[in-house]
């Protein structure tokens, strides 16, 4: 079972499953400029196959049943934020890339009505 840090509230184990062991998980950076409908969420620690690193993860749960997941800080962060306003009332998120300065991409998102 992974090591849960921080989720949506009442996760049962189909849930905990799609969240953490999908095999049909997609990259959140896969999904510029799509507005997801969030049914559940879960924040775990997972380890690299090859380094063994373990790193934190968040994958979430889309309304249409679709697992999305991520490693990337800047988003982890930014959705934290938005969970921090919306709580359990979180409905949906857009996700977005951008370039920084030094022209790398990365992935955040935005609260969606």
């Amino acid at each position: 079972m992974a090591n849960i840090i921080n989720s949506s509230a009442n996760l049962d184990k189909k849930t905990i499953y799609f969240l953490t062991r999908s095999k049909n998980t997609m990259k959140m950076s896969e999904c510029d400029g799509q507005v997801i409908g969030v049914k559940a969420w879960a924040i775990y620690e997972d380890a690299d196959y090859q380094t063994q690193e373990v790193k934190q993860v968040l994958a979430i749960l889309t309304d249409e049943g679709e697992t999305l997941a991520t490693i990337s800080g800047t988003f982890i962060r930014d959705f934290l934020d938005i969970v921090d306003v919306f709580g359990e009332d979180l409905k949906k998120i857009r996700i977005m890339t951008g370039k920084t300065k030094n022209n790398r991409t990365f992935v955040t998102c935005d609260y969606a009505e």
